[in-house]
């Protein structure tokens, strides 16, 4: 049977420094990103006014919160009629409104995640040194931050075991010790470019085994030398081919329940260049989960 697909949009750009990834969604579907999913199902999203006032630590947090619990609500409502979700953010935070709806549905010890990012994003609300929670969405994932960035009913407690990084590179100095307590495993990208990605994949695939994978995707693992439409541009990233094999070879596993793609910046990309990168990463994603 075909698989049907929700393109399911995450309004937020305040979970990080700079505005405009909140537009994401916007410009994938007028470039056709529907049409590459079989004519998706869209769930669009207001678009919040950041909020002007919140707790120490803690930037933005009403607005943050309210686009990943409507975001739950919509994953989990895809969810429950059979489709495949597919988020587009915005900013990382709204991974925590991904996961949430995850973990309630599949249960949180059945739920892997394969990280694609130049980030960790595992502070906790106290290790936070910018108090933008686009860099804690794991870490409350994983049941390591305050009552306040739980999504849900409850905090998600995604097992650290099944949290795999790939193509990392900017980790703040914090983040370490969370990622060794949380027993998540860490690949980096000068790991990918030193061992090749054949390597890397070969210790991730097995442990994906009998678990619901979700895999999220930030454009800024990719090297500025190929993508420069995002907050953060790093050098030594992965490559086009680098980061698209890895998102296959996940894919090829049969076991993935859902994507996301984040912090791409349509405001940072007058020419529409990045877009058309994007569509075409996207492209490949679609026609292998068809």
């Amino acid at each position: 049977m075909e698989r049907s697909f929700a393109l399911v949009e995450a309004a937020v750009s305040c979970g990080s420094p700079t505005r405009g990834s909140e537009g994401a969604f916007d410009a994938l579907v007028e470039a056709g990103l529907p049409s590459l999913f079989g004519d998706a199902a869209l769930m669009p999203m207001e678009k919040p006014t950041p909020c002007q006032t919140w707790p120490a630590g803690l930037r933005h947090l009403g607005t943050v919160m309210e686009v990943c619990r409507r975001l739950r609500r919509n994953v989990l409502d895809a969810l429950g009629r059979g489709e495949y979700p597919v988020v587009i953010g915005g900013d990382h935070s709204c991974a925590m409104g991904t996961l949430a709806a995850l973990g309630e549905f599949y249960g949180a010890e059945n739920l892997a995640v394969v990280y694609v990012d130049a980030h960790t994003d595992i502070n906790t609300d106290q290790t936070s040194e910018s108090g933008c929670i686009h860099g804690m969405d794991l870490a409350a994932a994983c049941g390591l931050c305050c009552d306040e960035l739980t999504v849900g009913k409850n905090k998600v407690n995604l097992l650290g075991k099944n949290l795999h990084f790939i193509g990392v590179r900017s980790v703040d100095p914090p983040e370490y010790g969370v990622v060794e307590q949380a027993g998540a495993h860490l690949h980096t990208a000068r790991e990918v470019q030193g061992r090749g990605v054949e390597a890397v994949l070969a210790e991730i695939l097995p442990a994906l085994e009998g678990k619901h994978v979700h895999i999220s995707f930030d454009v800024d693992v990719l090297d500025p030398a190929e993508f420069t439409a995002t907050g953060y541009n790093i050098p030594e990233g992965l490559t086009i081919p680098e980061a698209e094999r890895v998102l296959l070879a996940v894919l090829d596993t049969g076991r993935t329940c859902s994507f996301e793609c984040v912090e791409y910046n349509p405001t940072m990309d007058r020419s529409k260049k990045d877009l058309n990168t994007l569509m075409g990463i996207l492209r490949t994603v679609s026609e292998k989960l068809k």
